[in-house]
């Protein structure tokens, strides 16, 4: 049991969700036609997800009654610009309707400009695999700022790049489904050259100075037999060619992808205001099988087969610190039928980022994943995220005890053993 843990009062609390997977209907992007495909690999279609789009206030207002003050969402490219340069007026004042909701409810808006989603115009002609397409984010960047600049101040450009460059183009489980490294490279490479680009834009165009960062997604990448010299080494390949690599670029301004030469990225070094982490477990990697081993049955495992592994977080958090940047965790959670598991699951990592911060690690804030239940991707909406529990059939919102554990920590600024004890007997 963890002793108890203080947090300051400027630590950001709050949780996230992303458009495509509460809004619902979100028809012009790459994943509704991927769901829709004949050949798709996604367990069920989207649909009407969680009918945030149109329940928006009455979530927001369920968020204020849990205690939360920052809220994380993105808003869907696809919606403002269904066909290339056609603008939708209704969608924009949309989204102006949800931000000011927020602000009146005095939640601070943390706002995602790119969720693994794209409208398919854009993937039509290349998407991020060809950096002659980067302006066109730029552009909707631009547009997002001039409306919204004066409703929101933190945003985060891209979600998780190299999830969506290694699942689209690598390992072929994302749309656009592609197996080809080199293009899985060129598409991280230039994720990292959009969130320059999208920096530049706010900076230039938002009346709030911006706060602006990326979001990393971080796995503990180890070998399977931590005594064999080839697993350690594809282990260590795995995390260059992941965590080291997108590390390095906010460093440096350098995009060095292995086995590539380097790129120096015009205004990358100058763009990030933070760097946002997002941990939910580790790797292990077997040369003799090919790549990841089975996950440790000996520990307990998410609904998606994750494994818990809190201690892999402290190092992660140190090494995305190193770069000179604030760190926020921006996404950390557990998908689990036992909401004793989810308080268990948050008190570690939130002792995690203790530990880290302990360190030395400037790490000031945490954004469980998610809010609410939702579409989680290819596994559709059997994985059970949420702090609040979404009935598919009746749509109806009910918090779990976790959204009140959460509430807890978040107005006392602490987590006890009691309070743990409280929630898991």
């Amino acid at each position: 049991m963890h002793p108890t843990i203080q947090f300051p009062l400027d630590f950001v609390f709050g949780s996230a969700a992303a458009a495509h997977q509460v809004e619902g209907n979100n028809v012009h992007n790459d994943w509704w036609a991927h769901e829709h495909a004949p050949n798709t690999n996604a367990v069920e279609v989207s649909g009407s997800a969680c009918d945030h789009y149109h329940r928006f206030a009455e979530d927001f207002r369920l968020l204020k009654s849990l205690g939360q003050p920052a809220h994380r969402l993105s808003i869907e490219w696809s919606r403002i610009e269904p066909a290339e340069g056609q603008i939708q007026k209704a969608e924009v004042e949309h989204y102006r309707q949800v931000l000011t909701t927020l602000r009146e409810l005095e939640i601070e808006p943390w706002v995602t400009l790119h969720h693994f989603t794209s409208p398919v115009w854009f993937i039509q002609k290349g998407g991020f695999a060809r950096a002659e397409n980067v302006p066109l984010f730029r552009r909707f960047v631009e547009r997002v700022a001039r409306e919204y600049g004066d409703l929101a101040q933190r945003w985060c450009t891209i979600n998780e790049p190299t999830a969506v460059a290694e699942l689209g183009y690598r390992f072929g489980y994302f749309p656009p489904r592609l197996t080809v490294p080199e293009v899985a490279a060129d598409v991280l490479t230039n994720f990292f050259r959009a969130h320059a680009a999208a920096a530049d834009a706010l900076r230039e165009y938002a009346r709030r100075t911006p706060s602006v960062g990326i979001t990393l997604a971080v796995q503990q990448h180890e070998p399977y037999r931590p005594d064999s010299t080839a697993d350690q080494a594809l282990a260590a390949q795995r995390d260059a060619e992941t965590n080291g690599v997108s590390f390095a670029a906010l460093g440096t301004g350098v995009f060095s992808y292995p086995g590539r030469a380097p790129v120096k990225i015009a205004g990358l070094e100058a763009s990030s205001s933070f760097v946002g982490i997002q941990y939910y477990s580790r790797v292990r990697y077997d040369v003799e099988s090919g790549g990841p081993a089975f996950p440790d049955s000996s520990r307990q495992l998410s609904q998606m087969a994750w494994e818990i592994y809190p201690e892999g977080f402290p190092p992660l958090l140190e090494r995305a610190a190193a770069t000179g940047l604030p760190v926020y965790v921006t996404e950390n959670g557990i998908c689990c039928d036992d909401d004793r598991q989810r308080v268990q699951y948050i008190a570690d990592h939130l002792a995690a980022v203790d530990q880290a911060r302990g360190a030395g690690a400037n790490v000031r804030g945490y954004f469980y994943w998610s809010s609410m239940d939702n579409f989680e991707w290819n596994f559709g909406y059997k994985p059970k995220f949420g702090l609040i529990a979404v009935d598919q059939q009746t749509l109806a919102r009910t918090p779990r005890p976790s959204a009140h554990f959460f509430a807890e920590v978040i107005r006392d600024r602490k987590i006890t053993p009691e309070l743990v004890a409280a929630y898991t007997r």
